[in-house]
């Protein structure tokens, strides 16, 4: 199925995306009850709902198309019965007039029925796009231990697969069934009024047919999932025999290699030679029931006046009724695909709410607080933090830059990670967190920046709750630099300003300027609008512009998570003097494995 259209994303209120059903996540909510599942129902109808009321006029259009092509698509035979008893009673009065009647309505049916799937495939566009956006928003609102306990495949696959089946249940689903299954009605009734005989009958052959043709699809799909899953089976054994290759000649293996290969390429081919029998074999059948049923009726008419009586007709009825008995049979294969689609949708449905039903993060409050600038006065503290501030602590500024009160985290295998842990560091001050490689360092970051909750105690950054700071205060208030730089796609100067319009050039210019790079980035061909995969920066260089990606916004707090581990001792050396450039003014909380302070300052040692 297609993407959704490159359109701006409608805004989609909080009341219409699924919120958290079951207990919000508040701080001292445990981690594990965070991951309990949700109550709410069905999240997904309030954003349809929403999808229909934005789109009435497409809907009505929609709707109407699909009535017209069914009701356009039964009256050429009856005009065809018509044309031709006239034409057999040799009254030539209106044979042209019905001609083009004739003419004039398999060209409206033609018409209507392209106005039905271009309708349709626009309104599973619309689907897609909305509820595509309702999942990106729900993505802002789930906590990071969601991303740690769901591999990225899985929320891939419900973006890309699932939304998909929930387009084809509207596109190639129950729309189109409705319209299938009207027009299998339809016909019946008209055959009814044209021969009783005949309309027994297809009352006995039609769900004989619908049961066959059911019974074909569900062993084609069959075959056809065993024929993916060879196939994956097959193509997942090719890298890992190149990757042996040497293994394998070692061990004179090439014989076992072989003949699991050929054992998957067997197991293919088996299937699709499954799947092209049952697909030979259904539409003679189909075929072939249809004929039958005409020669019955024909064989039947010519019998005594009892089944003349049930089945008798004019020459123009037996045509338009052959007619109909062509067109009866072709939606029952269609039918039967659209019940399965139908299902396999119903199974991404259920996904779909399930990941919308995720518990979420704590949000901010509508009336929180606008951060304040380095040079302004603390939203919190009351005092004002100089753009000349030093490293030294200033014990005057009454709100610490971080404040940990008996902060006890355990994740969910229940084994406590912190236990009780009391931490404050003073704004301007610069601590450097040690402990050895379990100790809860990394834990303790995340909680700084507000991604986990603790069990107990309290996180506080310049008095305010980091889960709660809103998103739009979050880069003035801290900084991050992580081990590695994560890069996103565009130019240097959206790796800096990561598309956040308060970012001016010049902002990211000074940034640039602060870490060292402004000479490497103004080398290169286009300046800060190089495209970042056709920089060529080093990897030491990398994290100079991870530096300036934290600075560039002017936060109060800069937070540094072992942003030397993975360097050699120049590069090392020059990001600390970027570090010791972008630290003035600023409260600097570093985490490192080593006993001295990688920044200056006090050292806090954790874990014991």
């Amino acid at each position: 199925a297609a993407p959704a259209p490159a359109e701006s994303a409608p805004a989609v209120p909080d009341d219409l995306v699924a919120r958290d059903a079951g207990e919000p996540v508040t701080p001292g909510t445990s981690h594990a009850r965070a991951h309990a599942p949700g109550r709410g129902r069905h999240p997904l109808a309030p954003v349809l709902r929403a999808l229909v009321r934005a789109h009435v006029p497409l809907v009505v259009a929609m709707l109407l198309a699909v009535v017209l092509a069914v009701v356009v698509g039964l009256l050429p035979p009856l005009v065809m019965e018509r044309l031709v008893n006239d034409l057999a009673a040799r009254d030539g009065g209106e044979v042209l007039r019905l001609a083009w009647a004739y003419l004039g309505l398999v060209v409206l049916g033609g018409l209507a029925g392209a106005a039905r799937e271009t309708l349709i495939a626009a309104f599973g566009q619309k689907v897609t796009h909305a509820v595509r956006s309702a999942m990106a928003a729900k993505l802002s609102r789930l906590p990071a231990s969601y991303y740690v306990d769901t591999p990225s495949g899985a929320v891939t696959s419900r973006f890309v697969n699932d939304v998909n089946a929930v387009e084809a249940l509207f596109a190639s689903g129950v729309l189109s069934l409705f319209a299938d299954a009207s027009s299998v009605v339809g016909v019946i009734a008209i055959v009814f009024t044209r021969s009783l005989g005949l309309g027994v009958l297809l009352l006995v052959v039609v769900p004989l047919l619908f049961w066959f043709t059911r019974a074909v699809q569900r062993r084609m799909l069959a075959a056809q999932v065993a024929n993916r899953v060879a196939v994956a089976d097959a193509n997942r054994q090719i890298p890992e025999t190149v990757a042996c290759a040497r293994a394998v000649h070692a061990f004179r293996a090439e014989p076992f290699m072989r003949a699991r290969y050929d054992e998957a390429i067997d197991r293919g081919f088996a299937a699709m030679q499954r799947s092209n029998f049952l697909d030979s074999i259904y539409s003679p059948v189909v075929m072939t029931v249809g004929a039958a049923v005409v020669g019955v009726m024909m064989a039947l008419a010519a019998g005594g006046t009892g089944m003349r009586a049930l089945f008798g007709m004019s020459v123009g009825t037996a045509v338009a009724v052959i007619a109909y008995v062509g067109r009866v049979f072709t939606p029952l294969a269609s039918i039967g695909m659209e019940i399965q689609s139908i299902q396999q949708a119903v199974a991404g449905v259920l996904r779909i709410q399930e990941f919308l039903r995720a518990p979420e993060r704590p949000m901010p409050p509508a009336d929180a607080p606008v951060a304040a600038a380095p040079g302004d006065a603390s939203t919190h503290g009351g005092a004002p933090m100089p753009a000349d501030a030093t490293a030294a602590p200033a014990p005057a500024l009454a709100t610490p830059a971080l404040e940990l009160r008996d902060v006890t985290f355990a994740y969910d295998d229940g084994v406590r990670v912190l236990d009780g842990l009391s931490v404050t560091v003073a704004q301007g001050e610069r601590v450097t967190i040690v402990g050895r490689t379990g100790a809860g360092k990394s834990t303790l970051m995340k909680l700084m920046l507000g991604l986990y909750v603790p069990q107990a105690g309290t996180v506080r950054v310049l008095g305010r709750d980091p889960a709660l700071v809103p998103a739009r205060d979050r880069r003035r208030i801290f900084g991050y630099v992580e081990q590695q730089f994560r890069p996103v796609p565009g130019s240097i100067a959206d790796q800096v300003s990561l598309g956040d319009p308060r970012v001016a050039p010049d902002d990211v210019a000074r940034a640039l300027a602060t870490v060292g790079l402004a000479g490497a980035v103004g080398a290169l061909p286009r300046g800060a609008d190089t495209p970042c995969e056709a920089c060529g920066l080093s990897q030491g260089q990398l994290q100079l512009l991870s530096i300036a990606r934290a600075i560039v916004c002017d936060p109060r707090v800069l937070l540094l998570d072992e942003i030397t581990a993975s360097l050699d001792s120049s590069t090392e050396r020059r990001v600390m003097d970027a570090i010791a450039s972008a630290a003035r003014g600023r409260t600097v909380i570093a985490i490192s494995h080593r006993a001295a302070g990688v920044v200056g300052g006090r050292v806090v040692r954790i874990g014991g």
